[in-house]
């Protein structure tokens, strides 16, 4: 069976107020000629459809006009699973409708969505039935509390270890003895990644700081134990780049075909082709996702990022092209005014204007900086500020060290609950 593997599309996503309409249909045109160019039977979404639960209206009417234009193509299966960001009534709501067009939609797995509900087979053009695919979405944390008993110390891998053996046992019920692959989805975090998140701290935040690319919850990084080995490929969502679990050929992630975040412009943006067959190592063939707008980061002391943007003027741009400034802030230079002298006009846009405070160095008000910077600043850098403001102290005392490491902890741990 041959089948993409996409995920994390996020449609409505405006990174920084960008009007991103025309990069989605863009992408959407280009995968359905994937679709075609590989014969693709089946296309599988792994979650995060929309970037908030109640989306734009057009980014929902760009969802199903691109799901009318597979009517024509070589794939006769779309398997779409609810991500943590979705909305799963939103997802179920035209279900009924869609599997009449072989699309099947999973918006959650709750008391009246049994796991056997999520379990189909999936058909050739012939109507040959040529794999069975186990839809497991994003499973919220009551939900996931049937697959376990209460006090469970490995709570998160041990119910998703659980959820995944009876979704097994579904599917292979139901591929009853035929030599034909069972394919599976999920939404969460798995640990042991590889690439960009391998050693990242669990409660980083993407650059633009507005949401968590890694734990969901408090469900925490899912041991490659959860999945059973038989299944012969896990294609999951989450993620925004593309990586194996535990370099596990089998279980991966295929990252999103947008940039979400500045922090991701160097990262690039891929599907994956699949080929595989009951029993054997799949053939995973990663294609890269032209690019639909461009993304620049530059970052460096205000006298390198004059530099930078002294040469990005001199270019011809073509297409919109969107800047990132992340600056280190130093006394008496201010960034806005050592470029107010450059001619920035469309197609550039600088959308983005990030302070970098040399460690342990923190201005001692909030006077200095704009509206807009004080917006890109996070949590901790407020409350950091906040606080030597109050005390009045030489940041670099030992008075404020002990300050800082008393309450900001606090802060932070307040923050976070309120997050959740």
């Amino acid at each position: 069976m041959k089948f993409i593997h996409t995920a994390d599309w996020h449609l409505g996503n405006s990174m920084h107020d960008i009007d991103r309409i025309e990069e989605v249909r863009a992408f959407f045109k280009w995968l359905k000629d994937q679709i075609n160019e590989q014969k693709a039977e089946a296309l599988v979404v792994s979650g995060d459809i929309f970037d908030t639960i109640n989306p734009p209206v057009t980014a929902r009417r760009e969802y199903y006009k691109f799901l009318a234009l597979l009517l024509d193509t070589s794939c006769k299966n779309v398997i779409i699973v609810a991500g943590n960001h979705d909305s799963a009534p939103l997802i179920n709501a035209p279900k009924d409708l869609l599997e009449a067009l072989n699309i099947h939609v999973v918006g959650s797995i709750s008391d009246d969505v049994q796991i056997e509900n999520c379990v189909f087979e999936l058909k050739d053009n012939a109507g040959n039935v040529c794999g069975i695919c186990a839809a497991i979405p994003f499973v919220r944390e009551p939900d996931l509390r049937k697959f376990t008993y209460d006090g469970d110390e490995n709570f998160a891998d041990n119910s998703f270890k659980e959820l995944y053996r009876r979704a097994y046992e579904a599917a292979d019920s139901l591929r009853a003895g035929r030599n034909i692959p069972i394919i599976a989805t999920g939404h969460l975090y798995a640990a042991n990644l590889e690439g960009r998140l391998s050693e990242i701290d669990c409660s980083t935040k993407t650059d633009d700081g507005t949401k968590r690319i890694d734990l969901v919850g408090n469900l925490g990084a899912i041991n490659v134990s959860a999945f059973p080995p038989e299944f012969d490929y896990v294609a999951l969502g989450h993620i925004h780049y593309p990586t194996r679990v535990a370099k596990n050929d089998r279980i991966r992630y295929s990252g999103s075909p947008f940039l979400l975040g500045f922090d991701e412009v160097n990262i690039p943006r891929k599907i994956l082709l699949v080929e595989t067959e009951c029993g054997s190592v799949p053939q995973v063939t990663p294609l890269e996702v032209p690019t639909f707008f461009d993304f620049i980061r530059i970052e460096g002391t205000v006298e390198e990022i004059k530099t930078a943007m002294a040469g990005l003027c001199l270019k011809n741009f073509e297409r919109n092209t969107y800047i990132e400034i992340a600056y280190e802030v130093e006394i008496g230079k201010n960034i806005h005014d050592a470029l107010s002298d450059f001619s920035i006009n469309p197609p550039l846009y600088i959308v983005s204007w990030k302070p970098k405070f040399p460690e342990q160095r923190y201005d001692t008000s909030l006077e200095s900086f704009g509206v807009s910077n004080v917006k890109e600043l996070s949590e901790e850098d407020v409350f950091r500020t906040l606080i030597l403001s109050k005390i009045g102290r030489d940041p670099e005392s030992e008075e404020a060290k002990q300050c800082i490491d008393e309450y900001l902890p606090l802060f932070m741990e307040i923050a976070n609950e309120v997050e959740k």
